[in-house]
């Protein structure tokens, strides 16, 4: 996956945000952890795993929205000025013995980002591990943060 190419255009809409929302000079670090954190828990809650009180639990049609929302988050916090971008060839994917270990381990991670900025290539290691748990191949997760990078764009047209 180029995350250049991700990272540039998360740079694109980040930088709109702020110019659009009046945000400029604000440190939006907390906010965007805790974004990331709603968003992992929104993937969570389509992939349906840990629900062992509920008969069907097969997972929803949602979870790549929602792991795709979840990395627009992980690309925005990479461009906050103290932590930085990373390259694809840095990351190697980690995988705990279950998707809710994966799940969990990722919600320590962005709990101690403010922090400790060096967990950030943890988060990213745990992502891609679980984008790999969930069986997203790259290709997709990549063609659907394009889509949905361009309806964020959209939503801020229309005043979202």
């Amino acid at each position: 996956m180029d995350l250049s190419k991700l990272f540039e255009m998360q740079r694109e809409l980040d930088e709109r945000i702020v110019r659009e929302k009046g945000l400029d000079g604000q440190n939006l670090l907390p906010n965007k952890v805790l974004a990331l954190q709603v968003e992992l828990a929104e993937l969570a809650n389509e992939w349906q795993g840990f629900k062992h009180w509920k008969t069907n639990r097969q997972p929803k049609e949602g979870m790549l929205e929602e792991y795709v929302d979840c990395l627009h988050f992980i690309l925005s916090i990479g461009l906050n000025g103290n932590i930085g971008t990373i390259e694809w060839e840095q990351i190697e994917p980690y995988k705990a013995k279950s998707t809710i270990q994966q799940f969990i381990g990722l919600f320590e991670y962005t709990s101690r980002l403010l922090e400790d900025i060096t967990v950030y290539v943890d988060i990213w290691s745990s992502f891609i591990g679980l984008g790999e748990m969930l069986e997203f191949t790259w290709d997709e997760v990549e063609a659907a943060y394009m889509r949905k990078n361009a309806v964020n764009h959209h939503r801020q047209e229309s005043g979202y």
